[in-house]
């Protein structure tokens, strides 16, 4: 079967080929708490190039949707035929990849696709958005009337946090992005302000303006891979006595001092739940009931398109979400 592959001494290349060996199709080859899924559209992630084979399995990729092909002895909830999205993540708990197409999925981390999305929009959902939820509204109890600021609002995770911010009743939702991103941030639905990060003289101004007015400061740029810190110049906007400022990459510092239960007053640094197929059932009604759709930029599942794919994901500056059709013609 066609498959992205992580190849090369560390397992950190990434290779297409065309005759990887695909899962086996018998009921007894799967786990009992699996689904073997044809998959339709799978998106891709910055941890997709990050993680080594060792961490991250042979096959690449996280998000997925497709079609459930077979069902592990103890599954009652998916049957053959049923339309899915969620996680590439096995019944052991381990990533199984989902840039190929066929993948297996514990049915823990996967949901039913809901009708008004398209297979490459479901694809396009599970991490993103699940960080999003979590982020905003476990960690950073957004709620009804909240005002909250997202910190690289053009991106694939900003996108999803301006949604959820919406779904969940923000107030007011202010966006930081360059300029030139300003249209498509507001063609996604639910902001209601934007700064232009590039321009010195507006940041100063916001940043004047607005001290101690955010109760949730959802920073999806720091620590993203090119030295970026907004964490000092942002956390004086934060409401000082109940605002959380919650972050989804930091460097080496602040993921020690998580691990050992010592992070910041009012800061959080979030790591994804497992067991997603609640959230992920929650995230489809709270986009349903606003209209809201994920942006996607699709592209065929081939060599010449997977190595453009994730080197503008690398690059930093894409709009929305990157999404892979790998079965969707068949």
């Amino acid at each position: 079967m066609r498959a992205a592959i992580r190849t090369g001494l560390l397992g950190t290349t990434i290779t297409f080929t065309k005759d990887f060996q695909a899962p086996s199709s018998s009921h007894s080859a799967l786990r009992p708490n699996e689904v073997l899924l044809h998959v339709k559209s799978a998106a891709i992630n910055p941890v997709d190039y990050k993680l080594p084979r060792l961490i991250g399995g042979k096959i690449i990729g996280i998000d997925v949707s497709g079609v459930v092909d077979k069902v592990g002895s103890d599954v009652t909830s998916f049957q053959a035929g049923d339309q899915v999205f969620g996680r590439a993540i096995d019944g052991k708990g381990k990533f199984s990849g989902s840039l190929a197409e066929y993948t297996t999925a514990n049915v823990d981390e996967i949901a039913k696709k809901p009708e008004y999305l398209q297979f490459e929009e479901a694809a396009s959902l599970p991490t993103a958005y699940l960080t999003g939820l979590q982020s905003l509204r476990d960690a950073g109890n957004v709620k009804k009337g909240s005002t909250v600021l997202i910190i690289g609002a053009s991106g694939g995770c900003g996108i999803a946090g301006v949604q959820l911010a919406k779904a969940i009743g923000a107030g007011r939702i202010v966006g930081i992005c360059s300029g030139k991103n300003f249209d498509f941030v507001r063609s996604t639905g639910g902001i209601t302000e934007l700064v232009d990060y590039t321009d010195n003289d507006v940041m100063q101004k916001f940043l004047e303006d607005n001290v101690g007015v955010f109760d949730c400061i959802y920073d999806t740029a720091t620590g993203s891979g090119a030295g970026e810190d907004y964490v000092s110049l942002m956390m004086k906007l934060l409401n000082k006595d109940s605002g959380k400022y919650v972050q989804i990459n930091g460097n080496g510092s602040d993921w020690a001092r998580t691990f050992a239960g010592r992070q910041q007053p009012q800061r959080t640094l979030v790591m994804t739940d497992k067991n997603g197929k609640p959230k992920l059932e929650e995230i489809a009604t709270l986009l349903e009931s606003t209209g809201a759709k994920p942006c996607v930029i699709v592209k065929p599942f081939d060599e010449k398109e997977l190595e453009e794919g994730f080197n503008e994901l690398k690059g930093r500056r894409t709009k929305g979400k990157i999404v892979f059709n790998i079965g969707r013609d068949e």
